[in-house]
């Protein structure tokens, strides 16, 4: 029994989207879990469109998100002449013919007029007949193939023994069965994934989510997020179990468990397993991916201090579910707050006084050396409010204002450890002479 080996084989003539990158971990969940190859061939005889820039996308994504291919990627723009070849045997039974025009040539496949039926390795047995189906191009009066024909030339060179793809391809499958048969090669078993459609069952489009891999990079998510999510797209484990790393869904992933029916693309659930993730990770590792996301995203102001930032990024890591959220989740961290919210301006600055209440926690705070002890920091705006005759939080939140334009933060003392003395009373400064 030949051993399992499948491939991916896109087209060099977009960025990599969901849908494929899904078609790609469940080929190689399949492959690895069965000890078998995940091969990579790359199908480029689209001249028009193909570019390197989109192939080079296309290979970086994946290396990304973890999935490794055996060996070096096929090029079918490589290969014009072992088509060619293929295509003359053909000729040569009678079980092809030549259109020729200008001097030019096609080569097209005699399509038999019968019943195709094959087994789905997900759907069960399918029947086509083929009647409705025109003879076949092979080659192209350009020379170059067709999808069809270098499509089966490699699964049999490649030694593919299942492929797995979406259910779009449905009916190229008894085309490509019929040229396995004319050629007298064993033909793989074929698995077609269902679709994807949006979180409201419409197809998936951009407002759903539908995006390149590199804009989820770049958005800030981890290829762990992602790649345990688009797990779950059509194929599902026994339990409720959702959170899973990579060598945990190679344990578990088979055929058996894909379903039938098609996949909803939920953009908030993805957002939820990237925040497993992000929380999953030890802290040194979270601090590293978070600065080199940084770094390569040109997010971080100029000479921020190293240990302030490590300080912001350990204070929000329970509040942002993408590296890319701690920029616009504490923007006033790294830069000077423009504005106010209005509406939590309407709630923290409301009643008469406010202005001296203030004066009085800044006098009150201006003797500490330093801002490191949030314990007391608490109990120095606890003792101003009790001094002062009201609730505590008719301090906090007009401070909360002042240190971040905002109604809502992590622990005020937390937050005005990590901004440091400096720049506390500096913005608590603004907000006096704002209501002055």
């Amino acid at each position: 029994m030949s051993p399992v080996t499948v491939r991916f084989a896109p087209s060099p003539t977009g960025y990599l989207h969901v849908g494929g990158a899904r078609t790609a971990l469940f080929n190689f969940l399949y492959a690895r879990g069965q000890k078998g190859k995940f091969l990579l061939r790359i199908e480029d005889t689209d001249r028009e469109r193909s570019e390197p820039q989109f192939e080079k996308e296309i290979l970086d994504s994946l290396t990304w998100l973890g999935l490794a291919w055996d060996g070096t990627p096929l090029r079918q723009s490589e290969r014009i002449s072992v088509y060619q070849k293929e295509a003359e045997g053909l000729l040569s039974r009678g079980l092809a013919y030549e259109e020729k025009k200008d001097a030019k040539r096609a080569v097209l496949f005699r399509m038999p007029k019968r019943e195709v039926k094959f087994e789905d390795g997900l759907r069960g047995e399918i029947r086509f007949d083929t009647k409705v189906f025109e003879d076949l191009v092979l080659i192209k009066s350009d020379g170059f193939p067709t999808y069809h024909w270098a499509c089966v030339v490699d699964d049999h060179e490649m030694g593919i023994t299942h492929v797995i793809r979406g259910e779009d391809h449905l009916t190229n499958t008894p085309k490509q069965i019929l040229l396995f048969e004319a050629l007298g090669w064993k033909i793989p078993t074929y698995v077609h994934l269902p679709l994807i459609l949006g979180s409201d069952a419409s197809p998936l489009s951009k407002r759903h989510g539908a995006v390149s891999v590199t804009n989820y990079r770049k958005e800030g998510f981890l290829p762990e997020g992602l790649f345990n999510y688009l797990a779950l797209l059509g194929w599902g484990p026994e339990g409720n179990q959702e959170f899973f790393r990579a060598q945990e869904l190679v344990g578990k992933f088979s055929l058996k468990r894909l379903t039938r029916s098609a996949a909803r693309f939920d953009l908030e659930k993805l957002r939820w397993i990237n925040a497993q993730h992000l929380r999953a990770l030890a802290e040194e590792e979270y601090l590293k991916r978070i600065k080199s996301f940084f770094k390569a995203e040109s997010l971080l102001p100029d000479g921020f201090p190293e240990e302030r930032f490590k300080a912001v990024a350990l204070l929000f890591r329970s509040r942002i579910q993408t590296l890319k959220e701690l920029a616009e989740e504490a923007d006033y961290c790294f830069r000077e707050p423009e504005s106010y919210d209005l509406a939590a301006m309407d709630r923290s600055l409301a009643g008469a006084g406010l202005r001296e209440r203030l004066l009085d926690l800044r006098k009150a705070l201006e003797p500490l050396p330093d801002f490191e002890d949030v314990v007391k920091l608490e109990a120095l705006l606890r003792d101003s409010a009790a001094r002062l005759g009201v609730e505590a939080k008719v301090l906090i939140h007009p401070l909360r204002l002042a240190l971040t334009g905002k109604g809502v933060s992590p622990g005020i003392f937390e937050l005005m450890r990590v901004l440091g003395k400096e720049v506390c009373l500096k913005r608590l400064d603004r907000l006096i002479e704002k209501l002055g």
